[in-house]
């Protein structure tokens, strides 16, 4: 096996986590009278132990609802059933910055006061224990304090997401996601030079 057929590429990299079919959540968070939702795929439990609920994100700390959940501590996690792309694609793109991605939504506010849609096949809302800078995302360890699902569905998955988006929708997914990239990428770069000169980045 050459050296060559070991180095790792941008599209071999990305293909292999392709291989995957994570649940999408959508993200929510308020503060000051904002409310903004996001599209994530970095949420996992954090503790074995269900006496200790907790939680991690993975948020880019360029989106508004990032902004809201470290200005209020407070975070809403929503599975979506698989009848709901179109809810789903709805918080994955543009920015709550330009537009109320509630507005055609029910909603109501749930008992911390993030933004709870009243329809998901599960929810959850806590507050954030722990943050970790780690340069293109901010990690938050939450503490979940209220929790509610529906019966006899499976939660959307990031495969079937894209499979039901229109071609527009595609196109616009991906320039969403160059237009991270690119804003994240010095983010990262700043992160990792610090890590090379033995300083915290936080």
């Amino acid at each position: 096996m050459s050296d060559e057929f070991l180095k790792i590429t941008p599209d071999r990299f990305d293909s292999i986590f392709r291989l995957l079919d994570r649940e999408v959540w959508v993200v929510t968070s308020g503060a000051d009278h904002m409310r903004g939702g996001l599209l994530a795929t970095w949420i996992s439990q954090a503790s074995i132990d269900p006496t200790r609920p907790l939680v991690l994100l993975g948020i880019a700390p360029n989106h508004f609802t990032g902004h809201l959940i470290r200005e209020s501590g407070r975070f809403g996690l929503h599975l979506l059933r698989q009848d709901q792309a179109d809810l789903a694609l709805n918080f994955a793109i543009g920015s709550g910055r330009d537009r109320d991605k509630f507005k055609q939504t029910q909603v109501e506010s749930g008992p911390l006061g993030t933004p709870r849609l009243t329809d998901a096949l599960a929810w959850m809302e806590g507050r954030v224990i722990h943050c970790l800078d780690g340069g293109d995302r901010l990690y938050l360890w939450g503490q979940i304090e209220y929790a509610s699902q529906q019966e006899g569905a499976s939660p959307l998955t990031e495969q079937k997401l894209i499979s039901a988006a229109s071609a527009d929708q595609k196109v616009q997914l991906r320039e969403n996601h160059a237009y991270d990239c690119e804003i994240q990428r010095p983010m990262a770069q700043k992160w990792l030079r610090q890590i090379e000169n033995g300083s915290s980045p936080g």
